[in-house]
């Protein structure tokens, strides 16, 4: 068999180019490094850490192919020129069975042994004890002794194990690569000696490999990117074009804003049934159009001046009971005449702003912004003039003077007159 064999890393090459597998996979399934596994395929032996990593990663590479590692074993020992073929084939059987069926943990504790004596002959090589080396990287004794003894059960945890192996090397010395490589070896070996009993896993077929690789990629990530767009441009082109109609006709009903805040002024000739309840007077009411002084005008009748926004007076009135109005912005009438509850005016101007109304208490004023409240009392007639600078009460221009009334003239008084013939 060994002599069939040309080259090791020609024949795990040529098969894992034939399963249509890459380095990559490769190495995330047995967990070497790609390097490592460049090597193998180049017949590279000493790129690798040691004779240890040698074989255990061709057993591992092979395994990973579905071939037997007895015969690639062989031929590596006759590349190394070692002698204790027998071991290796017994260590070669998959999965490490002996010949009665039981698992054969031995590989295990011979490489953590291994691990343990590189360990242990460099320290004593630098003269340290175990006492000198946990003082200064701050673990325990009882764990030293056990990694130099390659007992792994009286370690903590297997990555604590992993840990302290690191450090341990790293303070003597030593590359810690190859003996965590060996480490994680151990830790494979135990992982299959534990899964005794559970049925192996079926072959991938070509279709699921090429459904794992298609996953793995970033196609399906940018397929699905442009599907998520290609949805939302859909589904924002039928909302916008397909109900343009209906939401015309739904604006269409919607009544304005003055139709609900300002009612309509004119009689209308139907009248609803007045509700009456046994015992009460029933009184007809017809509705009357309250009829405006002359020389006033209501609201439809007198427009409220335009704003460019850029005026240093605003002076807003929100009228809360029907009252009379009469505004002059910048000594010029902007409005006069009586408002209904619930109209607004706004009005801008650059010097003053005078409002002049007989109910305060229905006209709310907000003044640049700020709201002031109602003018005033209910019945009360209020002028106010707003500035710039703030608000004022104007002053009366023209003071009334009695006007004098004619003087009575005094009357004279009567003398008296002698009769005829007194003497």
């Amino acid at each position: 068999m060994a002599e069939s064999i040309s080259s090791i890393g020609a024949l795990l090459k040529k098969t894992r180019q034939d399963k249509e597998l890459t380095l990559e996979e490769i190495s995330q399934l047995t967990r070497i490094r790609e390097k490592y596994l460049v090597a193998i395929e180049a017949d590279n032996w000493d790129a690798l850490p040691s004779s240890v990593q040698q074989k255990g990663f061709v057993r591992s590479y092979a395994r990973a192919l579905e071939l037997d590692p007895g015969p690639l074993l062989l031929e590596l020992r006759s590349i190394l020129q070692e002698d204790d073929l027998e071991v290796d084939l017994e260590e070669s059987q998959e999965p490490d069975q002996r010949s009665d069926g039981e698992v054969s943990v031995s590989a295990a504790p011979s490489l953590m042994k291994e691990i343990g004596q590189v360990l242990k002959d460099q320290r004593k090589k630098l003269g340290f004890t175990i006492s000198n080396v946990a003082e200064q990287i701050y673990i325990p004794e009882r764990y030293l002794e056990a990694i130099e003894a390659g007992h792994l059960e009286e370690l903590p945890s297997t990555v604590q194990g992993k840990g302290m192996v690191k450090n341990y090397a790293e303070f003597l010395g030593l590359d810690p690569e190859p003996l965590l490589l060996s480490y994680a070896d151990v830790l494979q070996s135990r992982l299959e000696a534990r899964r005794e009993g559970i049925p192996e896993t079926p072959d991938r077929s070509p279709i699921a490999i090429w459904f794992r690789r298609f996953l793995a990629s970033p196609t399906l990530l940018w397929a699905g990117i442009v599907v998520l767009i290609g949805t939302v441009s859909l589904w924002a082109g039928l909302l916008i074009f397909g109900g343009a109609g209906a939401g015309s006709q739904a604006t269409a009903t919607i009544p304005g804003v003055a139709d609900i805040l300002v009612p309509t002024s004119s009689p209308t000739n139907t009248q609803a049934a007045p509700v009456t309840t046994p015992g009460d007077i029933e009184v007809a009411i017809s509705p009357t159009v309250e009829e405006l002084p002359e020389g006033e005008v209501d609201l439809a009748t007198t427009p409220t001046p335009g704003l460019t926004g850029n005026e240093k007076i605003q002076v807003q009135l929100v009228i809360l009971q029907r009252t009379y109005v009469r505004v002059i912005v910048d000594n010029i009438l902007a409005f006069e005449g009586r408002l209904l509850p619930g109209s607004v005016k706004l009005f801008g101007g650059e010097l003053s702003i005078e409002v002049i109304t007989g109910n305060a208490a229905g006209v709310e004023v907000i003044y640049n912004q700020q709201a002031l409240g109602v003018m005033g009392l209910f019945g009360e007639a209020v002028d106010r003039v707003f500035t710039a600078e703030g608000i004022a009460t104007p002053t009366p221009t023209i003071t009334l003077t009695p006007t004098p009334s004619d003087t009575p003239e005094a009357s004279r008084t009567p003398t008296p007159t002698q009769a005829d013939g007194a003497e």
